[in-house]
């Protein structure tokens, strides 16, 4: 069965089909006006296109406060240090103790290779010198090995057999690292370790590279 709507006139029930022939046979003033669509339905066609704005706005609230998350947690990241430990550096020159520069690794004339740059926290270098004490700070936001000749290139020195961070080698004179009293060969890199003590030397009097206490 057809089905039945009352009119809101006169109150008859009428078939659904035979609504709008009922407005115009019975009510023809007021046909127009019965025919114009209820504010309730244009409220809520109203209502379902606001819906999917409002959706979309709050997504993109949503995306944007995980994207600030996301970058606030990797500033966090990479000035986190994750490995810190202090070897000791000494240098001897014919007798006479080098002093080691404060500073290697933060001031500009003190930092000339800045290849591990990303390893560094707060703008520093991972390794670097706070005093003229000889202790290297090796700060590092990230586990890895690092080792002498990376500390020296960050100073801009180095050490070779014909010279020891700058020192000239004259002829007969040897170039010497040790690494807690034992003689290394100069072609082979020291890891650092904590507490480690290493010594740069060339030795006096034309000696030769041996074990030190």
């Amino acid at each position: 069965m057809s089905e039945v709507d009352i009119c809101p006139v006169c109150g008859e029930p009428v078939k659904r089909k035979n609504l709008v022939r009922h407005y115009g046979k019975v009510h023809p003033k007021r046909t127009s006006t019965l025919l114009q669509p209820k504010p309730e339905t244009q409220a809520r066609k109203s209502s379902r296109i606001r819906r999917p704005r409002r959706i979309l706005f709050y997504a993109l609230i949503g995306i944007s406060i995980i994207l600030v998350s996301v970058a606030a947690a990797e500033v966090v990241s990479v000035n986190t240090i994750r490995m810190h430990i202090h070897p000791q550096l000494s240098i001897s020159i014919r007798g006479s103790t080098g002093t080691l520069p404060a500073n290697i690794g933060i001031d500009h004339d003190l930092w000339r290779d800045r290849s591990l740059e990303r390893y560094g926290v707060n703008g520093a270098s991972p390794l670097l010198t706070r005093d003229s004490s000889g202790t290297i700070h090796v700060e590092s936001n990230t586990v890895r090995d690092f080792t002498l000749q990376e500390f020296l290139a960050v100073w801009g020195e180095s050490i070779d057999y014909s010279q020891v961070v700058g020192n000239p080698t004259q002829p007969g004179e040897s170039a010497c690292i040790f690494v807690d009293g034992q003689s290394m060969s100069l072609s082979n890199d020291v890891v650092f370790a904590n507490l480690q003590k290493i010594v740069l030397e060339i030795p006096p009097n034309y000696q030769p590279c041996s074990a030190v206490s």
